[in-house]
């Protein structure tokens, strides 16, 4: 190594590893991005060209650019992971939940079941759910009020909004 690029490290190395490490909270990091910048410096030192503080400090405020975009970027990955994680367990709460209404609807008697399904997996409005049944509407209606309470009595919560 040249002695004015050793005496160039000597003189500046310390202010530019300051500078990082006001910038960037880790001690090893800044003494890794300092010898990044001066692993710069000499490729450009070889090259010829005049390195100053201003250039090392220049090189050193890219380095410490790119450490912030790859910590947003690991941050955005983890987050859209995170949420990816998310989905997948709510979608394994809600099989449970389909499991379980499944179970308990299958418990009951099949017209109650019908009724339901008619209701709620088809979409049938209320005359047209009492059509398919062969009934009024509003027998219809008093069905579906049957329908629901024994089904909350087959999934053990009496009295709350399920339906």
């Amino acid at each position: 190594m040249p002695q004015a690029f050793a005496a160039l490290y000597e003189a500046h190395a310390r202010v530019v590893e300051h500078y990082i490490r006001l910038r960037i909270d880790d001690v090893d990091l800044a003494q890794d991005l300092t010898a990044e910048t001066f692993t710069i410096a000499w490729e450009k030192y070889s090259a010829g060209t005049a390195i100053t503080r201003g250039w090392l400090l220049k090189t050193a405020r890219n380095l410490i650019g790119n450490e912030y975009q790859r910590r947003t970027r690991v941050r955005e990955r983890t987050q859209r992971s995170i949420a990816a994680q998310l989905v997948v367990a709510q979608h394994e709460i809600d099989d449970i939940a389909d499991v379980e209404l499944k179970a308990a609807i299958a418990r009951l008697r099949p017209a109650d079941a019908l009724v339901l399904k008619l209701t709620y997996w088809c979409g049938l409005p209320a005359a047209e759910a009492a059509q398919f049944l062969g009934c009024t509407t509003v027998s219809y209606w008093q069905r579906l009020a049957r329908a629901r309470v024994a089904l909350r009595a087959e999934l053990g919560a009496p009295g709350t909004a399920i339906l």
